[in-house]
């Protein structure tokens, strides 16, 4: 009980702390946001001036080229800059698309996940066995990863963690579900069905770039992850049952 009591008040200061942090960057957020929509207007304000004095050089060609019918005054056009409308509409592009709203990062939406199936059900791996199924992972699909350096190191882009390490817990629920089928379209299916669609490397319900230029190793090495966890199950319920 006294470590359970440990891990509650450890939360709770660290709640107390996330409160706080919180109400700071609040705070902060609500400054930058105010500054923000100055400068937007100040842009706006600088736009206006550059109208302003595209129209008035427009207005003083008109004057000269009337000048030049009406007297015969040499009269020599002279180029204005046209409004940068290409330039701005990319950058206002891009300002929307920072603006848009944001979600908490994939690692700690799949961890919210894993807790909401505990509450409901005890967890599929102990620390332990998680530890011991990532090693075995490691050494039977890193070797044949197109994102394995020969320093030992990864080099995956398209994913800030491994999926295959990020979905684990959730990996390991499938393959306790549907047992041993001799089908790996099945796997695939609870794959799409159920890890994919959280996933941050999926632009659109049929478009998952990482997936399709072979930069998901999920996707790519499944075969090779689902034999693993059947192995490695199989094992720990010999163990169990001895």
């Amino acid at each position: 009980m006294s470590g359970n009591g440990d891990a509650l008040n450890q939360a709770q200061k660290r709640m107390s702390e996330i409160r706080a942090e919180l109400d700071l960057l609040k705070k902060e957020s609500q400054a930058v946001s105010d500054q923000l929509v100055a400068e937007v207007r100040q842009v706006r304000d600088k736009a206006e001036t550059a109208r302003e004095e595209r129209l008035r050089a427009e207005n003083l060609k008109a004057e000269a080229l009337y000048l030049h019918l009406c007297h015969g005054v040499p009269f020599e056009d002279v180029v204005t800059p046209e409004a940068p409308l290409d330039a701005c509409e990319t950058v206002w592009r891009e300002v929307r698309a920072v603006l848009q709203p944001v979600r908490p990062s994939a690692q700690w939406l799949e961890k919210i996940r894993e807790a909401e199936q505990e509450c409901h059900q005890p967890p599929a791996l102990s620390d332990g066995e998680r530890l011991e199924l990532e090693r075995r992972l490691k050494d039977n699909v890193c070797p044949i990863c197109v994102s394995f350096a020969l320093d030992g190191s990864c080099r995956l882009e398209a994913f800030e963690t491994c999926p295959i390490e990020l979905y684990l817990s959730r990996l390991v629920g499938v393959v306790q579900q549907l047992g041993h089928r001799p089908w790996m379209e099945d796997y695939f299916e609870r794959m799409y069905r159920e890890i994919c669609p959280g996933c941050s490397g999926r632009l659109d319900k049929d478009y998952c770039p990482p997936r399709d230029e072979g930069d998901c190793a999920l996707y790519t090495y499944l075969p090779t992850v689902v034999r693993t966890i059947e192995d490695f199950l199989k094992e720990r319920q010999a163990r169990q049952s001895a």
